[in-house]
């Protein structure tokens, strides 16, 4: 009997529960519950109801949009020169693997840039130079809605290998090469890091913001990686 007290006691508030959403407290105005839709009006006027949420336009890429994906184009392209380098450095296996995935995760990622930056009215490498890895690794610019966006100089860009250390980079071999490589590397993608983080902060476009956070988990997960190889040396 207790048992049975305290059920019918629980199915009588919730009854109520349901009654009390269901209804205002303005006489016989009721709630929709139909699906439809209702907007708050300002102070002292009532409510409307409509047959459906509001569309809400998606915001335009802003200048951080453009360039992040500007900057990032050139600064995946020379972290595929330095990856291309490993498979005839001598190096190890691990070294040769991770150079393999840095170029199967950063190619990808220049297509949907150059294809992101073509939408917005402004220059971008075409297919043939991605897939040939002829990336300009000069200053990208165009033309749009965006303003004045001449470029970047490579100096520019956090976490850039200098012209000097590559040199060094390509004749180096074995544990040579490894150790210059992975060092580089994990400068190179922590400048990446700091290029997404920032475009988190100030950029609107959707693409882009999705494009940056997958970019900051991958590079993130990878300096992990070469630290730990590093600290194995």
């Amino acid at each position: 009997m207790r048992g049975a007290r305290r059920s019918t006691t629980v199915v009588a508030a919730v009854v109520m529960t349901l009654g009390l959403a269901a209804c205002s407290g303005d006489g016989d105005e009721r709630r929709p519950v139909d699906g439809t839709v209702v907007q708050p009006g300002k102070p002292g006027e009532k409510s409307k109801t409509l047959d459906e949420a509001p569309t809400v336009a998606p915001q335009r890429a802003n200048d951080a949009d453009v360039e992040f994906a500007q900057m990032m184009i050139p600064h995946h392209a020379q972290a595929l020169e330095m990856a291309e380098l490993a498979p005839q450095a001598g190096g190890s296996r691990a070294v040769r693997v991770l150079a393999d995935r840095i170029d199967g995760a950063q190619r990808p990622e220049i297509v949907q840039m150059a294809s992101w930056l073509r939408e917005q009215g402004l220059k971008a490498p075409t297919k043939a130079q991605i897939e040939s890895g002829r990336i300009p690794m000069g200053r990208l610019g165009g033309h749009g809605d965006h303003g004045s966006h001449g470029g970047h100089d490579v100096d520019s860009m956090p976490g850039m290998a200098s012209e000097k250390q590559l040199a060094t980079l390509k004749k180096a071999r074995g544990r040579a090469f490894d150790k210059q490589f992975l060092t580089l590397m994990v400068l190179h993608h922590q400048g990446a890091l700091e290029m997404s983080s920032k475009v988190a902060r100030l950029g609107s476009d959707q693409r882009i913001n999705e494009l940056a956070t997958g970019i900051a988990a991958d590079q993130t997960a990878e300096i992990d990686r070469m630290r730990q190889l590093l600290a194995r040396m």
